[in-house]
């Protein structure tokens, strides 16, 4: 999805992706070792066992946010 460090910085700088960032759960599952290792890993099965990330897919606008992204970012890559 991101193939140099321009697409990273433009990602930063969406409003999406603040949004998404700044939420106070999200924020908690970046402090969560065990969460970013599996995010490092790519590990979906990890990801999923997680039920702190799992409750935060099932936020309706989280998941909003996440789709509108999704759509942004696959259709410039």
């Amino acid at each position: 999805m991101f193939g140099n460090f321009g697409d990273f910085l433009r990602l930063a700088r969406d409003e999406n992706f603040q949004k998404f960032f700044s939420d106070q759960k999200v924020q908690a599952l970046m402090k969560d070792e065990e969460f970013k290792q599996a995010v490092k890993e790519k590990n979906l099965f990890k990801l999923m066992a997680n039920r702190e990330f799992t409750d935060l897919l099932k936020n309706p606008e989280i998941r909003s946010t996440l789709e509108e992204m999704r759509q942004k970012y696959s259709k410039s890559s």
